[in-house]
């Protein structure tokens, strides 16, 4: 920034603009070189201050700040919109000018002088054309406030007034014939000769009369007229002297009034006022002082009344200790609620109903208009009582209005269509509390009650912790017992073959709490995490608390399964709970019997599958179960399905289901387990989709999120593997068998007969040695028919396939990634169309895979690429996919050494999270075989595994075993 240059001198100028007149400038000005007088050097514009070669002070910034606000660009901004002033100023209304334009620019001019005397800034007057200021130029304001004091004088001719200006030292100001100039109107500035007088609260127009003559006249005819409306006005705002007439100052009763009104749109509003005497006015208005006039006999008398500030701040603080303050003299409450403006009026309505006692008692009066609705405005009041039965929940509400009371189910529709207000007998309004909206409208839906009382299933008790205030929930112990965050945890059975993980303890626990309070739940951890070692637990606690209490009616579980996972559960039954008695109701062959009570009494599991539970519905509803079990649950998630339907009907004492992915695609598929477990829970199924799945899914409302979650989080247990990673092992095993479909199987059993017979006549004709190739021609045959018939063009489904697909859905949901393995090509194109046909993403390598190094990096770094198939030859080494933390191997060979360097590409240095492993075998089949030698390790599978050729060492008998 350049030096100031001393030369220059700030001041502001009084000149003229072509609209608007009077206005003030600021201006860089010189002195000439005789110093006689100064030249105006530059106009001060806002955004030029910079540019000057003279350093302004804080004040002179501020000063052209000010007047820059009603610069002509910025009129026209603020007013049009418009940027041009020019455009504007040409097309302003006179009377929108009058009324919006000019009290703007007034205030900035006074509030600019104001600035201009606080600061001793040099003031000029310059006619517009003129380019020099002179020292006799320079304006004097007065630094003490003017007053102007009116003079009426009534006699039977009619009424004269004169004006008086003065000073508060007591000098009179004269303005007759001294040609004022109006420098703002309203607060009044006016410039007489070089001095400039401040009058507030006074408008110059009230001065103009009296420029040109002295008194002014008013005829008798229209005296009485001008009397009430200019005299009074002038009065309640003026200093007034009068002679004909009285003004008197009146010490009224005073009174503050809270009024209930409504507002254009008929809404509830209220309005304070203050009554001083027969005077009221609003509490807001800025006058300090009221008048009343009086006419009687040909006699006029104002009464002024003073208002008394010291009450009426007593009163805002009573309000504002209440929570209450004024809004353009609306009584409202202080926090933001963002309600409209009809809520706000109940707002402050059902406030009435809480302070009315308290207010009247502090001196308020309460009044109402002549409204088109009457309102109550006396106590509301809710009592509530509660009363437990075994599985219900019996909650007796009652409320009170004055002198009606009656059942607050009375008030059910309105809760449920959120409307406030409810008529009395009386033909009064009751606004009805926002705190019974929000304590009952998740409460109504779900109760079932009729009469007096509303009525909640037990499984509900978390509706009613939620919603009922503490004081309530004191009433009923069997809530207070209710805590699903602090259950018992409670030791595993004696006899179970297993260790359990800590979260599996958790799980075990939960679900003896579930059983102690007759709830059914969903266990929904994630694939791998041992549900149904969980579940079994569970059963072996029953099986031994049973013999211990020598509890002799206790019936059987019935498990509900995939066909797929009939052989798993049998498996694991057999490893961890061997004590349990198991039937197996599955197949063509199960038994046929009219009476099923016999099996159920005797048998501690009896394991079913859908299709199975389907066609024997009518008798497996005949007698009823201690347990029912659904294992993969989500095939129930259709409600109007027949499986849904079906497994509804079948009775038992208590209810499980387990799945890792209890919501597949839909709430609607939340539903329908949750309705299994718990009856009427989630209300019906027409009810759940109106208030949960329409919101949620299409409105994505937190609110019914919430809702939805509080409801159903006591009955289902979910952790993730990355939640109980600090449990498990770095690699877990599986082997899971599948069944072979009923045509596949069929094929299987043909294809391994006529090989057999095959290797027969071979064995016979050119001995076992040079039967090699035939041999494993035949095992590779088998090996496809038992993963999939389609692999040797042979039209079938495959167990296999379709239980492979069911547990990725699982995973895919779950957002794993997953790596998947085979030993031949044609097997994973199979899985391949399939994937396409779900729309999966997945990546593919085999040995005629060129980009292998992209191929591997989009599996590692793209979410979306869940899946990766791989053939063991082409994937067995050099591969690192620590992305994964799944691995299928789908067709396990002699060599188990394979299968580890597969298993390797995952579970590796580098590898940060829990790796599963599924070995999928088909039951029955020549893999069966392979697994059950690996795991004995026989001498078979070391033949096979290291030496050149097997059929050197192994018999006829051994190689016809195979095939049996």
């Amino acid at each position: 920034m350049k030096k100031e240059k001393p030369s220059y001198k700030f001041i502001i100028a009084l000149t003229e603009h072509r609209v608007y007149g009077t206005t003030l400038a600021p201006y860089l000005i010189t002195p000439n070189s005789m110093g006689t007088f100064y030249t105006i050097k530059s106009l001060v514009i806002k955004e030029e201050l910079e540019t000057f070669e003279y350093q302004f002070t804080p004040i002179e910034k501020h000063l052209v700040e000010i007047i820059d606000r009603y610069s002509d660009d910025n009129i026209a901004r603020k007013f049009s919109g418009k940027y041009s002033g020019t455009e504007f100023f040409q097309n302003i209304d006179k009377d929108f000018f009058d009324e919006k334009v000019s009290p703007y620019i007034d205030a900035h001019i006074a509030d600019a002088i104001d600035v201009i005397l606080e600061n001793d800034i040099p003031f000029y007057q310059k006619p517009s054309k003129y380019i020099n200021v002179y020292d006799e130029d320079r304006i004097r304001i007065e630094p003490e406030l003017s007053k102007a004091v009116f003079w009426f004088k009534l006699t039977k001719e009619g009424l004269s007034y004169h004006l008086r200006v003065e000073q508060p030292d007591g000098r009179q100001i004269k303005i007759l014939r001294k040609d004022p100039t109006i420098v703002a109107n309203m607060p009044s500035r006016l410039l007489i000769g070089n001095n400039l007088y401040r009058f507030n609260d006074f408008s110059s127009k009230k001065l103009v009369p009296f420029f040109t003559k002295e008194v002014v006249q008013i005829p008798s005819s229209v005296t009485d007229k001008y009397l009430k409306t200019f005299v009074l006005n002038t009065i309640k705002n003026q200093h007034v002297r009068a002679d004909g007439f009285k003004i008197a100052e009146s010490n009224p009763n005073i009174k503050a009034i809270i009024e209930i009104e409504e507002d254009l749109n008929l809404r509830p509003v209220l309005r304070l006022y203050f009554q001083y005497g027969k005077k009221k006015f609003p509490a807001n208005t800025e006058s300090q002082t009221e008048v009343e006039l009086i006419q009687q006999n040909n006699t006029y008398t104002f009464l002024k009344y003073l208002r008394n500030e010291t009450w009426e701040e007593n009163l805002f603080e009573i309000l504002d200790e209440l929570g209450i303050q004024l809004n353009d003299n609306i009584l409202v409450k202080k926090e933001d609620r963002k309600l409209n403006d009809r809520e706000l009026g109940y707002e402050m309505l059902n406030w009435i109903n809480e302070y009315k006692t308290q207010l009247e008692e502090l001196g308020f009066e309460i009044e109402q208009q002549q409204t088109s609705k009457k309102y109550y405005t006396g106590t509301q009041k809710l009592s509530i009582d509660i009363k437990t039965e075994s599985d219900w929940f019996d909650l007796y509400a009652m409320v009170e209005f004055g002198d009606f009371k009656f059942p607050f189910i009375r008030l059910k529709k309105h809760i449920a269509k959120g409307q406030r207000e409810f008529e009395l007998p009386n033909g009064e309004i009751v606004i009805l509390p926002i705190e019974w909206f929000s304590q009952f409208k998740e409460l109504l839906p779900f109760a079932e009650g009729k009469d007096e009382n509303l009525k909640f299933s037990k499984f509900h008790f978390q509706l009613l912790q939620a919603n009922l205030n503490a004081e309530t929930l004191q009433q009923i112990d069997k809530l207070k017992s209710l805590d699903f965050n602090d259950y018992e945890k409670i030791a595993p059975p004696g006899n179970l073959n297993a260790t359990l993980r800590n979260y599996q303890a958790d799980g075990y626990s939960w679900m003896n709490y579930l059983y102690q309070n007759n709830f059914g739940g969903c266990l929904a951890d994630d694939m791998g995490l041992g549900k149904t070692l969980q579940t079994l637990a569970m059963l072996q606690r029953l099986k031994e608390e049973k013999l211990e209490k020598e509890i002799k009616e206790l019936p059987g579980t019935l498990i509900v399964l995939p066909t797929s996972l009939v052989h798993n559960w049998k498996n694991e039954i057999k490893k961890f709970a061997p004590d349990l008695k198991v039937y197996q109701h599955t197949g063509t062959s199960r038994k046929k019997m009219s009476n099923f009570s016999g099996v159920v009494n005797y048998y501690d599991v009896i394991i079913t599958t859908y299709g199975t539970m389907r066609n024997d519905i009518e008798l497996l509803k005949t007698v009823e179960f201690n347990y029912l079990i659904l294992d993969e649950s989500q095939y129930i998630k259709n409600p109007t399905s027949k499986t849904y339907k079906m497994v509804c009907e079948v009775k038992s004492q208590h209810k499980l289901v387990l799945t890792g992915t209890p919501i597949e695609n839909s709430l609607s598929d939340l539903w329908s387990q949750i309705n299994f477990l718990n009856r009427g829970l989630l209300g019906s199924f027409t009810f759940f989709k109106k208030e949960f799945i329409v919101p949620i899914e299409k409105n994505a409302d937190e609110e019914k999120q919430k809702q939805l979650k509080n409801l159903i989080s006591p009955f289902i247990l979910r952790r993730t593997k990355n939640e109980v990673a600090k449990d498990l092992p770095s690699l877990t095993e599986q082997v899971r068998v599948c069944k072979m479909t009923e045509t596949q199987s069929n094929l299987y059993e043909e294809e391994k007969s006529a090989i057999r017979n095959s290797l027969l006549q071979n064995f016979d004709k050119m001995g076992v040695e040079k039967s090699a190739l035939l041999v494993l021609q035949g095992l590779t045959r088998l090996r496809q028919l038992a993963n999939h018939p389609n692999m040797l063009q042979m039209q079938s489904d495959s167990g296999k396939f379709e239980e492979v697909i069911r547990v990725l859905k699982n995973l895919i949901s779950e957002k794993h990634k997953v790596l998947i393995f085979s030993s031949f090509v044609k097997l994973l194109n199979i899985f391949k169309d399939k994937f396409e046909q779900e729309k999966w993403d997945y990546s593919l390598l085999t040995g005629q895979t060129r980009d292998r190094e992209e191929v591997i990096n989009q599996f590692q770094t793209d979410e979306e690429k869940q899946l990766f198939l791989i053939s063991l030859k082409a994937g067995g080494v050099g591969l690192n996919l620590t992305a994964a933390d799944y691995i299928f191997i789908l067709d396990p060979w002699w060599n188990p050494a394979a299968e580890s360097q597969a298993i390797n590409r995952a579970h590796r240095i580098g590898q940060n999270k829990k790796v599963f492993v599924y070995r999928f075998i088909s039951e029955k089949s020549i893999e069966e075989k392979i697994s059950h030698h690996q795991q004995r390790k026989s001498e078979l599978a070391e033949l096979f595994i290291n030496s050149n050729n097997p059929f050197e060492a192994i018999n006829r008998d051994e190689i016809l075993n195979l095939f049996s």
